[in-house]
């Protein structure tokens, strides 16, 4: 039995079929015009009468493939700092090169920043490409840079890095005791020096345009009491007297301080509505008032002293030890309404309104401050709190919480969030009664207009729809106010916390308003904060973890 051949049915496929198999597979065919071609062969052989006429039927057709060119074009940036190049593959035609995609890109104006590399990286792409537009950037400018701000670099040291900087003996290691002399200066000293600020760097776009860079601002010396600027150089800051130097914004300040070797019975108590310089130590039962800064070389033992500036303790401040357990009253008790300095702190009362700076140990005191907390520094790796009660509002810092023997720390951030939670309970009242007033006068309102009409009745309607519109405003910004406390307090849990740099030993408290967290074993280096309504410690390492 002969088997039949099957005639293949001649339509777009089999003509596109034709063209790829004839070695045109890549060029861009035309569909309308094979549909075409397919209609009018179709029509064609309808007249042929043998396999002879139909080989040499010819039709006269448009073109049906094309070989394209690959297509290149240029894309800036509105700010000229990047180009990208799009290749649309060619079909059957010349394909993208390193030569043609330069000559555009030159065309467009782009002459700067060209990566060859990354242009390389696109031919291979539209090549052999999986989708029929390929696109990447290949040129960049480069950013300007920045001028400086004016600086005020510092020529003579301060108190203040006396203490934080303590003297390096000749071994390398640190001498804690010995802080050097006190730093004075005398009229006409070199106080600082101001670095003008600099033009930065020009940047460069893909056009090869210069970029003016944002010059840096200048900014004039604040000139402190006891302070000018040099007849000779206007950017020299010099002493006008003599004095103790303190840094201040974009300057300095000469103080006039009183000076004395040591506050004891030879000099009584001090009363002073200046700055006050104690070379030497502030001794046991003496009271020191004063208006200005006070700066002790020494120790404050178990001395009063207040002061309306900063107080800076050249080592350490001193009280006697509680040996009765009911004996609430420290023998040394520190205030001050600026920032406190000092290398150690043990059974004292410390109460300031600034930042306290804690270079070494704060123990057994009794610490408030409406400011930060800070034992140690960046270098130190011993650093510690133990015992008593540290209260801070904005954060608590240290290597070392609390002691290997258990004794009982309390720490307490209650501060600002418990005052913020009270704010936002009286606004939460303010509401209530604000909304009962609104609906009581809506109430009112409906009676009253169920009544007959009368002219005292439209007076009572106008002062009730005045009451609902000054009511529902109010209401309006009592929300708003609730809105932004608890934004206020939600800032604050995140950002008011306990850093230990090292270890937290047992028996460690920490209060933040109604919540307690108290440790029963040891931990190692990380944070405690308030979170979603409970008091959280995370350790450094998992979010050391988190962040790689």
């Amino acid at each position: 039995m002969v088997a039949e051949t099957v005639a293949t049915p001649i339509d777009s496929s089999f003509i596109s079929n034709l063209i790829d198999s004839n070695g045109y597979e890549k060029y861009q065919k035309d569909e309308d015009a094979i549909h075409e071609v397919v209609k009018t062969l179709l029509e064609s052989l309808k007249t042929v009468n043998s396999d002879e006429e139909a080989e040499s039927t010819k039709l006269d057709t448009e073109v049906i493939a094309r070989a394209i060119d690959a297509e290149i074009t240029v894309n800036i940036s509105s700010d000229k700092m990047k180009a990208s190049v799009v290749i649309i593959p060619a079909k059957g035609g010349k394909d993208a090169n390193l030569e043609d995609i330069k000559a555009v890109m030159e065309e467009a104006g782009v002459t700067y920043g060209i990566n060859d590399t990354a242009i390389k990286g696109l031919i291979e792409e539209s090549v052999a490409p999986k989708t029929d537009r390929v696109e990447a950037e290949v040129a960049f400018g480069k950013e300007p840079v920045s001028g400086d701000d004016a600086q005020f670099v510092p020529l003579v040291p301060t108190a203040m890095e006396r203490i934080l900087k303590p003297q390096l003996r000749e071994d390398g290691t640190v001498d804690m005791r010995d802080l050097g002399d006190m730093p004075t200066v005398t009229e006409g000293t070199h106080l600082m020096r101001k670095e003008p600020p600099t033009d930065g760097e020009k940047g460069i776009n893909v056009c090869w345009e210069l970029i003016a860079p944002p010059k840096g601002i200048d900014k004039k010396f604040k000139v402190g009491a006891g302070t000018e600027i040099s007849t000779e150089d206007e950017n020299l800051l010099i002493a006008s007297i003599s004095g103790q130097p303190n840094l201040a914004e974009n300057g300095m300040r000469v103080d006039d301080a009183v000076q004395v070797k040591a506050v004891d019975l030879s000099t009584g108590n001090l009363v002073l509505d200046a700055n006050l310089l104690v070379k030497g130590d502030i001794g046991e039962g003496m009271k020191v008032r004063c208006e200005g800064d006070i700066t002790v070389g020494g120790v404050i033992e178990s001395a009063d002293v207040k002061a309306k500036g900063n107080i800076l303790v050249g080592k350490g401040i001193i009280g006697r030890p509680h040996f009765d357990s009911t004996d609430k009253d420290y023998s040394c008790s520190v205030a001050t309404e600026g920032e406190l300095f000092a290398m150690y702190a043990s059974h004292s009362e410390l109460d300031v309104a600034g930042n306290i700076h804690i270079a070494e140990q704060l123990l057994h005191c009794d610490t408030r401050s409406k400011g930060k907390i800070v034992v140690g520094n960046e270098k130190t790796v011993g650093s510690q709190i133990v015992g008593g009660y540290t209260l801070s509002a904005e954060g608590i810092e240290t290597d070392i919480l609390g002691a290997s023997a258990g004794v009982a720390t309390k720490l307490d951030l209650s501060g600002r969030l418990v005052s913020k939670n009270m704010e936002l309970a009286c606004t939460n009242s303010i509401i209530a009664g604000m909304e009962k007033r609104h609906s009581d006068t809506m109430d009112a309102l409906s009676k009253f207009m169920n009544m007959p009409a009368t002219p005292a009745r439209q007076e009572y309607i106008v002062k009730f729809k005045n009451t609902i519109e000054y009511t529902a405003n109010e209401v309006k910004k009592a929300e708003d106010l609730h809105d932004q406390i608890i934004k206020e307090i939600d800032k604050l849990s995140h950002g008011v916390q306990v850093r230990i740099k090292r270890k937290i030993h047992l028996n460690v408290s920490l209060t933040i308003g109604h919540h307690l967290f108290k440790t029963k074993r040891e931990r190692e280096a990380g944070r405690l904060f308030y979170d979603d309504g409970d008091i959280v410690y995370v350790s450094a390492n998992i979010e050391n973890e988190a962040e790689s």
